[in-house]
């Protein structure tokens, strides 16, 4: 499994209700092409499918402005733990972990889970090993959130620009869909 398997959204990943309003935002924009392009049909007019694209531009810079205002990429430990809170912070760590190392925890204690994880990452504290010397549960988790929170970024970033483009080219060249069909 990759790193970004990780950090894939999806419905059971505690991480899914905290970007609801972005996958709601990418469901807006599906409905409204689906809908453009049936009123497209129906009226025999796919200037009606360019407004659907005007739309779904609109939807895509509203999301795009949602994503640089919340600036993931930036975001710091302390701002983070106000908009999310500690608590929810470490569950979405401490699940992430136990997905992403599944096979590998299973080897050393069947049965691993996310309180296991939380324990791990209280340990911490308490760790003298070479190669986390130093590193307290907050470092810890500020190291990982910079990782998350890179892979997010370009996921929505990706999704907005797929979005913007589809938009625009449906907006600016929809009606030229009535010539061929004789509309």
């Amino acid at each position: 499994m990759s790193d970004k398997d990780a950090w894939r959204l999806d419905e059971d990943s505690p991480v899914f209700s905290f970007f609801l309003e972005f996958i709601a935002y990418i469901i807006a924009a599906g409905l409204v092409l689906v809908v453009g392009f049936v009123v497209a049909i129906v009226f025999k007019d796919f200037t009606h499918l360019g407004r659907a694209g005007a739309l779904v531009t609109l939807i895509a810079i509203s999301m795009a402005y949602k994503d640089f205002y919340l600036d993931l990429r930036n975001m710091s430990f302390e701002e983070t733990v106000k908009f999310i809170g500690k608590e929810k912070l470490f569950e979405i760590w401490a699940s992430s972990f136990v997905h992403k190392k599944k096979a590998e925890l299973e080897k050393i204690k069947p049965g691993f889970n996310e309180k296991d994880a939380i324990e791990f990452l209280e340990s911490l504290k308490n760790y003298n090993g070479a190669e986390l010397e130093g590193l307290d549960k907050e470092g810890f988790i500020k190291a990982w959130l910079k990782e998350m929170f890179d892979v997010w970024s370009k996921k929505l970033r990706g999704w907005e620009f797929m979005m913007l483009i589809i938009g625009t080219v449906l907006w600016a060249f929809s009606d030229l869909i009535n010539i061929p069909l004789g509309w």
